[in-house]
């Protein structure tokens, strides 16, 4: 019966690979683990895990994840995980596992510095979930799947080969980090312009600052603006501006407001500010528009 050995604290006692060539490949029948289980436990190692039958539960970071048949699971280095079958036991996954060193070539390398350490520290890449439908998903299981293929076979030159694939098993795992970080990225931007939308629409008849505005969303003057002009291509001042004109022709077009009292109702500071605007943006003044308005065809 296979049980994971664990010092006090969780760490895993059993070293995986050796000093030389810091790889192992594992292929756990769930059957034989005990209860079903591989325990709780963390490694500096780091592990990819491609079910091969049933379906896996993976426990990390305080969530649990059902990981079925052709899908997979990635935790980094030293996370406390663990992993239980479903469906009476019967599940079974190839489990890889390899010291980060590997990536590293050599202390102080660019490799290391760049694209190691940074991503093994400060919690922004703990674990994945690896679905086989999903096409970048899939890329990382097929080397999951040819790095066991070799290194059971171990052949003239595995250790190349299964080195050659871990470097690139590990770009495709940081790329498909940072395209979720870009949308999760996208999606926040998303939802703060409109919250900012929202907010200008609903008090654009007030004096409004940047300030009142980061205070609405939760967010610095700066990241407000930052985050409105990537979504809309526009400032926060641009768009109120323009929205409190549109307001104003309403008003022009459908009441008989003096040109001072529509500036007041549309939340500009004053008529002559109002005109600069209107002219600015309109080439012609309010009151030019006005006249040709009521004087057009579809006014009668």
């Amino acid at each position: 019966m296979i049980s994971i050995s664990v010092y006090d604290d969780r760490r895993e006692r059993k070293q995986h690979g050796t000093f030389e060539f810091p790889v192992a490949v594992y292929h756990y029948d769930m059957k034989d683990c005990v209860m079903g289980t591989v325990g709780w436990h963390w490694h500096e190692e780091i592990q990819l895990a491609l079910v091969t039958r049933g379906t896996v539960c993976f426990y990390a970071d305080g969530q649990r994840y059902e990981v079925r048949k052709g899908d997979g699971f990635f935790i980094n280095s030293e996370r406390l995980h663990m992993a239980r079958a479903e469906e009476d036991n019967d599940a079974s996954y190839l489990c890889l596992d390899f010291h980060p060193r590997l990536l590293e070539s050599y202390e102080g390398s660019v490799f290391g510095e760049k694209y190691v350490r940074p991503f093994l520290t400060g919690g922004a890449l703990t674990h994945l979930v690896l679905e086989g439908r999903n096409p970048a998903h899939l890329q990382i299981l097929d080397l999951i799947r040819d790095i066991g293929v070799i290194y059971d076979v171990r052949a003239f030159g595995y250790e190349l080969a299964v080195q050659s694939k871990i470097q690139q098993l590990w770009l495709d795992v940081l790329t498909l980090q940072n395209r979720e970080k870009e949308s999760r990225s996208l999606s926040q931007g998303h939802e703060t312009a409109q919250e900012i939308i929202s907010f200008l629409r609903s008090h654009y008849q007030e004096a409004l600052s940047l300030a009142d505005v980061g205070r609405a969303v939760g967010f610095s003057e700066s990241e407000c603006c930052r985050q409105f002009r990537q979504m809309t291509g526009d400032t926060i001042l641009n768009y109120l501006r323009s929205y409190r004109l549109t307001r104003s022709i309403e008003l022009l077009e459908d009441t008989q407001l003096s040109v001072s009292e529509i500036a007041y109702e549309s939340g500009f500071s004053g008529a002559s500010y109002y005109i600069e605007c209107f002219k600015k943006e309109l080439k012609q003044t309010p009151l030019q528009y006005r006249k040709k308005r009521l004087a057009a065809p579809d006014r009668r």
